[in-house]
């Protein structure tokens, strides 16, 4: 539940910072709905009229959903976004990238996994063994 509130969280605050203009004073909600089937899953969504949007639907494993709004340089910005047991997961053309794995990079990691590790056994210290029982010899009872 708390991943939930955190991304509803999120998309406000993004809302909030691309409502700005004078525009957005009279901007009103075009559409809006919400569902929830009272066994955990739920969906819901709005439309305002000055481009902002948001949409979730999901339950309390897995969570799928999208905003959009238009930017201070009048372009379309939509994130679209999963969150699940491995996180918060959003993708959108002006999310930044990782730049690409310098080819160095990817030449050692494929000779790593051509040539993987050995284990070779570790000189182990005298003292650090436990002492194994020196064999008795069997006493004969015949020589007295």
């Amino acid at each position: 539940m708390f991943k939930y509130l955190a991304l509803v969280l999120l998309v406000a605050a993004c809302t909030a910072t691309a409502t700005s203009s004078d525009d957005d004073a009279h901007a009103h909600v075009e559409k809006q709905y919400k569902k929830e089937d009272g066994h955990g899953k739920f969906s819901y969504g709005y439309d305002i009229t000055n481009g902002i949007g948001a949409g979730e639907a999901g339950d309390e494993h897995q969570v799928q959903g999208e905003y959009h709004f238009t930017s201070k340089e009048g372009l379309p910005v939509k994130v679209s976004y999963t969150a699940d047991e491995n996180g918060y997961h959003p993708h959108g053309d002006l999310l930044p990238t990782p730049p690409p794995t310098p080819e160095a990079i990817l030449r050692a990691l494929a000779y790593i996994d051509a040539h993987p590790h050995k284990e070779e056994p570790r000189p182990v210290h005298p003292h650090s063994q436990p002492r194994k029982p020196q064999p008795t010899k069997p006493q004969s009872h015949l020589n007295h």
